[in-house]
């Protein structure tokens, strides 16, 4: 049954990305919570506690400690310094304290994250799964994917209200999607980022948007039941935007010539994060060239039955893909 057009979900309807995972096996996913493990360390013995560490998370640890705090290297002198530093902070403290209410257990987390495995398993057979780690990352990342790892930063999701972002003035437009509902669709969209590097065969405007309407129409394949907004971060009003003007939006880019520009800097007014784009009105969703070529990809599986996930990933003519999808939206 289709889900309303309130929801957004422009793929409702495609048979395609309707399978049957049930019989997918895959390796149990445990998720390893490094705030808990970090905030819990036994301060007179930063050395022992730091060999644990890196046993149970391997290069993740050091790459979590030295680039995602920026705290310099473990094997830095001022390491047993920075670290306790860090977890002593009264403002950290109180963000893992945070953490700690909002994410008391991470089955429900679990329980999604193994249902979009097994689609990413039916897809892509022969790739490997990520492990899942939770942090704390001083409010800095949401998502990262280092060493195999999706690495999940709580203190990004503890509800748009939540004291500490009013404190360091986060935008609304960042607020709005840092809530436990846009986990799961941060992490699966950071890991087809990386799953799935660039490697369209220009760096045009088009290749550009066709390439994030690839990996967009992934978390289509991966996360079939979640809304679009929380695909792409949009407001149900920014999503009735899209939706009510994408002739017009096409048809701009076109009469600018901006289809195969290559000029970046008028390529990031379409593809950059903000509030709006600001080259349309207000009202105007950011990002709004990658909604386009989202649409572009959707409409190119549509029509191409017998292309498969992994030859859309493996493609990297924007044109071709544009001419086959025969996009052309009405008004």
């Amino acid at each position: 049954m289709c889900i309303p057009l309130t929801f957004f979900i422009d793929g409702c309807g495609n048979d395609r990305l309707d399978v049957d995972v049930s019989t997918i096996s895959i390796p149990e996913v445990n998720i390893l919570r490094l705030e808990q493990d970090v905030f819990k360390l036994d301060t007179n013995d930063i050395k022992g506690s730091t060999i644990k560490l890196e046993k149970k998370y391997g290069h993740f640890y050091s790459g979590y400690f030295s680039v995602l705090l920026n705290n310099g290297g473990i094997k830095d002198s001022s390491y047993s310094y920075r670290i306790k530093q860090f977890i002593s902070d009264r403002d950290m403290k109180g963000t893992f304290n945070d953490c700690e209410k909002e994410f008391p257990a991470t089955d429900e987390l679990k329980k999604d994250l193994t249902q979009s495995f097994k689609y990413f398993n039916y897809y892509f057979p022969n790739k490997p799964l990520p492990k899942v780690v939770t942090m704390i990352t001083g409010f800095n990342y949401p998502v990262v994917t280092i060493d195999s790892t999706i690495g999940i930063g709580l203190d990004m999701y503890l509800g748009s209200n939540n004291k500490y972002y009013k404190w360091l003035t986060f935008p609304r437009y960042k607020t709005m999607f840092m809530n436990k509902e846009n986990i799961v669709p941060d992490a699966i969209h950071s890991w087809m980022l990386s799953e799935f590097p660039y490697t369209m065969n220009k760096s045009d405007f088009l290749s550009d948007i066709t390439y994030m309407g690839k990996i967009l129409y992934l978390t289509d394949a991966l996360l079939p039941s979640i809304p679009d907004t929380l695909k792409i971060h949009y407001s149900k009003t920014q999503m009735e935007y899209c939706h009510q003007n994408e002739f017009n939006v096409w048809s701009y880019f076109a009469a600018q010539k901006l289809i195969y520009t290559t000029n970046q800097s008028e390529i990031m007014k379409f593809t950059s994060d903000g509030p709006f784009t600001s080259a349309f009105s207000k009202d105007a969703p950011p990002l709004i060239g990658y909604w386009i070529g989202w649409q572009i990809v959707r409409q190119y599986m549509k029509n191409n039955p017998n292309i498969t996930l992994e030859d859309l990933m493996n493609e990297t003519d924007a044109q071709k893909i544009l001419t086959k999808a025969k996009y052309k939206p009405t008004k």
